[in-house]
């Protein structure tokens, strides 16, 4: 009988031992070892900065070292396609956000991966608007006077880029409000600024962390936020009206959020959204993130987060197919 005993034992110690998930499916509590966080851009970028003010939240929240390590590359798809072939065990995340996890996979044939299968969302962790800025000696004073303007004559915009989020907002708002624009790509938003200061084309969609600088030294002028709502948090902007004071429905922001692989399991996805949550209560934190151009969502939640990325996903999508948008 033990003889008996002691073979099932075996058997089923083998049985479980031979599953791709027993290694950590069966390991200590969560979490037991550093984790490993993905993020697409160089560091000093400000997802690496938002990503690394949550790590450090995190790791003192939850008892574990949250290591950022920073994978540039393929329009900041390396990341994502790093991740998806992971296992789901709490131990690699990533901190992606708008181009890797809402233009990327609609832009590019061969992404590898779909953003929203391909991906357990813990939390979108920080909203960061564009504002559709002129040089400040600009004939256009206001939003109306850049709209008529280009209803009556060639206007041309700027960007960072083909496919990138200031490129696919502008794109949207010319769908939205029957405008049609010379497009001028630049290679990142610093140059496609610094031309724009030169007065080399009329005006462009810049990040608000891009350009508050220049804002606030008199360089250029916001005409209009491309937000959902008016940006009275920062003083310099509280007169800024939104895109959508004009043209209803309007809002075009690039976003961050955690994401970790298919399939992490629920208890831990919910202690990384709880301690996430924690930090967006901290009003230091929060006071740091608006200087910086980022503003957090209290209320922001898991199940919020993955329909905003799947809506975001599906907007693009849609600019992309519908403004004809192709990367070479």
């Amino acid at each position: 009988m033990t003889t008996r005993l002691r073979r099932r034992e075996l058997i089923a110690a083998s049985l479980l031992g031979s599953a791709p998930w027993a290694a950590w499916a069966t390991a200590e509590k969560w979490p037991a070892r550093p984790i490993k966080v993905l993020v697409g851009f160089p560091a000093g970028q400000a997802t690496d900065i938002i990503a690394r003010v949550f790590c450090d939240e995190l790791t003192k929240d939850l008892g574990q070292a949250f290591v950022v390590e920073n994978k540039p590359g393929a329009g900041s798809m390396l990341s994502a396609q790093t991740l998806v072939k992971t296992r789901p065990d709490g131990y690699q995340l990533m901190w992606g956000g708008s181009g890797n996890l809402g233009i990327a996979p609609y832009l590019y044939a061969n992404a590898g991966y779909n953003p929203v299968s391909d991906f357990e969302t813990v939390m979108v962790t920080g909203i960061v608007p564009m504002l559709l800025v002129v040089r400040t000696e600009s004939e256009f004073r206001t939003y109306d006077d850049l709209v008529k303007a280009i209803r009556t004559r060639r206007v041309t915009y700027g960007s960072g880029g083909n496919g990138v989020t200031n490129h696919i907002a502008t794109e949207q708002w010319k769908l939205m409000a029957k405008l049609k624009i010379e497009h001028i790509p630049y290679k990142g938003d610093a140059p496609a600024l610094q031309d724009l200061i030169g007065g080399q084309f009329d005006f462009m969609f810049a990040s608000l962390p891009a350009c508050i600088g220049q804002i606030r030294t008199g360089r250029l002028r916001a005409l209009a936020t491309s937000s959902a709502s008016r940006l009275d948090a920062i003083e310099v902007l509280r007169e800024v009206p939104a895109v959508g004071e004009f043209v209803g429905g309007y809002q075009c922001v690039a976003w961050t959020a955690c994401v970790g692989p298919a399939g992490l399991p629920a208890d831990i996805s919910a202690a990384l959204a709880g301690s996430i949550q924690k930090a967006m209560e901290n009003t230091e934190i929060r006071n740091r993130f608006v200087q910086m151009g980022n503003f957090v969502d209290r209320t922001m939640t898991t199940e919020k987060s993955r329909a905003w990325i799947r809506a975001e996903g599906e907007k693009f999508s849609r600019v992309i197919s519908e403004a004809r948008i192709t990367v070479a």
